[in-house]
């Protein structure tokens, strides 16, 4: 079963998730360019870590090179676990941060052959209860991961010449997958966030959520994709989530 999260209880973050023993994804969409998101992809990594989340950044725009420190070398040894455990919350300069390029494309091949749902239990495994992993991605191919997946992405609107243009891409390739994405500006023009939200209105029939900054250590660990384990039939309460039907297979809220 497939949701995310939108009970937002106040004061239920990610320490209670951690609890059901697992760690949380935040998907995130990047720009055309890349590059042009990364000061965005670091304030929300400083804003997460300030806000006593124990932060992976998951960065599938950069390749993995060597023998370790990647995804891929990640997902093919069963030897690595617990990534992530080793994070200082409220330090805004110690997160992890890994390649991802390749590991991605074991992850969408996955996708294709079994399911969201075996993909995210692999993506999930190396990592410790309590991370919040964070990944990095091209609109399309969170698209093609996440596919009936009712998960949140969250799309940068930064101040650069493609603003709206990568936006509005990535929102159409987003909700055209089934998932639910939301705008996250960073010092972006109101009017250049205005014509994204009014070509997703007309064009997708989709009302764009905004995230401001000031929120985004809330929110985020709010809405981010969590796995737990529950028998088959049994009414399951997740103190994140709420009360939820069990699933003998992965759970993902």
């Amino acid at each position: 079963m497939f949701d995310f999260g939108v009970d937002q209880a106040a004061g239920l973050r990610l320490e209670a998730q951690a609890r059901h023993g697992g760690p949380a994804l935040m998907p995130l969409a990047s720009p055309a360019m890349p590059s042009r998101g990364f000061e965005w992809l670091c304030r929300l990594a400083m804003d997460l870590t300030e806000a006593g989340q124990r932060v992976v950044v998951i960065d599938a725009c950069a390749t993995e090179r060597g023998d370790s420190g990647g995804l891929s070398h990640a997902l093919a040894d069963a030897g690595v676990v617990n990534l992530g455990a080793d994070a200082r919350p409220g330090d805004p300069t110690d997160w992890l941060v890994m390649p991802a390029a390749q590991g991605l494309q074991s992850l969408l091949a996955t996708a294709a052959a079994a399911g969201a749902d075996t993909a995210l239990t692999r993506l999930f495994a190396p990592f410790a209860a309590g991370a919040l992993l964070l990944l990095y991605a091209p609109a399309q191919m969170l698209a093609s991961l996440l596919g009936g997946v009712k998960a949140r992405v969250m799309v940068p609107v930064v101040p650069q010449p493609q603003a709206s243009i990568d936006a509005y891409g990535a929102l159409k390739w987003l909700h055209g997958a089934g998932l639910h994405p939301v705008l996250a500006p960073l010092e972006a023009q109101p009017q250049v966030l205005a014509n994204v939200v009014d070509c997703a209105r007309r064009h997708l029939e989709l009302k764009a959520p905004v995230w401001a900054r000031p929120a985004w250590g809330q929110r985020v660990p709010d809405a981010a994709l969590v796995c737990a384990d529950a028998p088959a039939f049994v009414p399951y309460r997740s103190p994140a989530r709420g009360a939820h039907a069990g699933a003998a297979i992965p759970f993902w809220s």
